[in-house]
């Protein structure tokens, strides 16, 4: 069956009730980083602010995140911001009701035609082990063909043990050359161990990856020769590196954002150690997603999940924002559809074996 965009049915706003309701109410920031009492707190789901009596989208919508306001007459427009991102002076959309009577509609309904479902909050549920994915792969693979013919944005967010298999990097590498990856987001551990396989043959210091004691010697050798060469894209230039994930993002300049964790002791030149500016890092692409596929890396997919949209508008037309979440533990795929994103798919598999499936079934 052809691949179809579902089609979102924005609301009629020339009903009386919606002509009849008050602008919404704006409250100026005092201080940076603090939000007026009241603040009305965006979710994943569409809304709408009105403003000078006209009902505005507010797109790139994220959990959490408050509505700054331009109320400039013939100049309207919304912008979503972290609460710690608020500017003194900004002018913050305040009000808890989202029915429209407080001039702000969050509207659950624009893609109930296309997606067939008729539970609004919850559109997949129940994803377990013993639950049949071939539809949802066939589902993806479609949604990622059609990303890579109409420019879309996919972003990988991935676990460390995407890097430890040979195949799992090979078909991994493969996918970023053939254009089905346009940002990563990961952890330090990944990329340092896709490059200590790509340089030493070597994953955990084994040529063979045996339960055994080790050093993990050119783990954090690897690391070392990187830091000597002065960043990751300067590495790579050595032609040390004989492949790999990382290799492949800088032959091909496909972003990867690098954060660290409080128990990493040594770590790649490139990556956010601040949490904060990990997050703002990580937001740059996640704005902009059409498609997110987050595999194998609990604490990143919720993280990424929520500061996701589920929606977004892309040249001028409003569609979901596919998200995959996978993982062989049923609790880390479930733990983002339980917030009620809009087109959350949860598939638990060996992450390892979804890359080398994804991997076959794209192959040119």
């Amino acid at each position: 069956m052809k691949f179809e965009m579902p089609k979102y049915k924005a609301p009629d706003f020339n009903t009386d009730f919606f002509i009849n309701a008050p602008d919404v109410k704006l409250v100026e920031v005092e201080k940076e980083g603090v939000s007026p009492e009241n603040y009305h707190a965006l979710s994943v789901f569409p809304e709408y602010f009105k403003v000078n009596g006209k009902w505005i989208l507010a797109t790139k919508s994220r959990m959490d995140s408050a509505c700054v306001v331009n109320d400039e007459p013939g100049n309207e427009s919304l912008r979503v911001v972290e609460l710690r991102n608020l500017k003194k002076g900004d002018k913050v959309a305040v009000g808890r009701k989202e029915d429209g009577s407080e001039g702000i509609f969050m509207y659950a309904h624009g893609f109930n035609a296309s997606l067939k479902c008729s539970d609004t909050f919850a559109f997949r549920c129940g994803r377990s082990r013993e639950t049949a994915f071939s539809v949802d792969y066939d589902r993806l693979y479609d949604i990622l063909r059609n990303e890579k013919k109409n420019n879309g944005y996919v972003t990988w967010v991935l676990g460390t043990a995407i890097s430890l298999d040979r195949g799992t990097r090979s078909a991994l590498e493969k996918l970023i050359r053939d254009g089905y990856v346009d940002a990563i987001l990961c952890g330090t551990s990944l990329a340092a161990f896709d490059l200590e396989c790509a340089v030493c043959d070597t994953v955990w210091g084994q040529e063979v990856f045996v339960k055994e004691q080790t050093t993990m010697g050119n783990y954090y050798e690897t690391i070392n020769m990187v830091r000597e060469a002065g960043s990751i894209e300067e590495f790579i230039k050595t032609g040390k590196a004989k492949d790999g994930i990382i290799k492949a993002c800088v032959e091909c300049g496909v972003p990867f954002v690098l954060s660290g964790t409080i128990r990493d002791r040594f770590t790649l030149p490139g990556t956010y150690n601040d949490v904060r500016q990990a997050q703002d890092a990580m937001r740059v692409h996640a704005k902009k997603t059409s498609t997110i596929i987050m595999v194998s890396t609990a604490l990143f997919t919720i993280a990424t999940g929520n500061m996701t949209p589920s929606y977004n508008e892309f040249d001028g037309i409003v569609r979901p924002v596919y998200m995959y979440t996978v993982d062989i533990q049923e609790f880390a795929v479930n733990k983002l559809a339980d917030r009620g994103t809009l087109t959350a798919t949860s598939v638990v598999t060996n992450t390892q074996d979804f890359i080398k499936h994804i991997g076959r079934a794209l192959a040119n």
